[in-house]
């Protein structure tokens, strides 16, 4: 958690919001001079909170007491993501903003909304950073002359702290996990112990808590309840195991990783023993707290010689971050 920056006793007597980093990673709105406001909005967002509403009737306020004809409202991204998409995503920022504008009485043919995606950065990034900063939508109108108002000497805007990237700030790998999954075991021990090789079916649920979650490299301990069908001996049983975990592309949106596992199998249905392979996923960001995970993986079982007698493993489910 990041903790509120302090203005200047002068500046809190003349300036109607402070510019604080809130508790999200995400910038506060406030006023940044007369006639001008900043609304400022989480990655891939496009949503009001119910501070940036409270900005947005304080900017009502000043427009009406102006008797300014127009208002302009723009909206902007960081440089993170494509192009297209943050071109889009600016609209709907500016969109949204309007529609509160609107909500509290503007006029629609007083509101002028443009998107302008990555342009007129308001803290200069390369490309693909992602800067809560740049993230936002700017309310612009005019003050005419002259201001009904004696003269009072603006304050400079406080100052804005730039992010390093952050674990908490932006979370990639899952806290918990629970997901159904699905198995195909070629190499099914007989029920009488003969020896013989079969097939059958594993099916059930899978629990996965991250021991060590990170941008690039994670650890997860994994825990299957299953039932076993198809095959001479079935039954419940279960997969216990580790997981160490590399996601080497950050797409934001989507992101594939690749996994090593290692475990132990037991119960009806199965050969108990050791296991270990590979795992292939993806993850498919929902909200800021929820993830949809997709994932295929294979299991050489030690106690068989043939590599194809391993288990093949598909699974979907959804992880919380926390």
């Amino acid at each position: 958690m990041k903790s509120l920056m302090l203005a200047a006793a002068m500046v809190a007597l003349v300036a109607p919001t402070v510019h604080a980093q809130s508790t999200s990673g995400v910038d506060a709105p406030f006023m940044e001079a007369p006639g001008k406001y900043l609304i400022f909005f989480p990655l891939s967002k496009s949503v009001l909170s119910a501070d940036d509403k409270q900005v947005v009737a304080e900017a009502i306020e000043e427009f009406r007491s102006t008797g300014s004809a127009r208002i302009d409202v723009t909206g902007y991204t960081d440089t993170s993501g494509p192009a297209e998409l943050n071109l889009r995503l600016s609209e709907e920022r500016a969109q949204a903003v309007a529609a509160e504008l609107e909500r509290r009485g503007v006029l629609a043919a007083d509101i002028v909304v443009v998107g302008r995606g990555e342009e007129n950065l308001r803290i200069p990034t390369g490309d693909n950073v992602r800067e809560p900063g740049n993230r936002r939508v700017e309310i612009l109108f005019d003050i005419p002359e002259p201001a009904p108002a004696p003269a009072v000497v603006a304050a400079a805007p406080a100052p804005v702290q730039e992010e390093a990237p952050s674990d908490e700030e932006e979370p990639v790998f899952l806290g918990l996990r629970m997901a159904a999954i699905y198995g195909h075991n070629f190499g099914e021990k007989d029920k009488d112990g003969s020896g013989g090789k079969s097939q059958n079916d594993l099916a059930g649920v899978e629990f996965s808590f991250n021991a060590l979650p990170g941008d690039f490299l994670s650890v997860a301990l994994k825990q299957a309840v299953l039932y076993s069908f198809n095959g001479d001996d079935d039954g419940a049983n279960g997969r216990s195991g580790v997981s160490i975990g590399l996601t080497p592309l950050n797409l934001d949106i989507v992101n594939p990783y690749l996994s090593a596992n290692a475990g132990y199998i037991y119960g009806p249905g199965v050969q108990q023993g050791f296991l270990a392979g590979p795992e292939l996923g993806f993850n498919f960001r929902i909200s800021e707290s929820t993830v949809l995970n997709t994932k295929v993986a294979y299991d050489y079982q030690f106690r068989n010689s043939d590599w194809d007698k391993g288990i093949v493993w598909g699974s979907v489910g959804l992880g919380f971050l926390f």
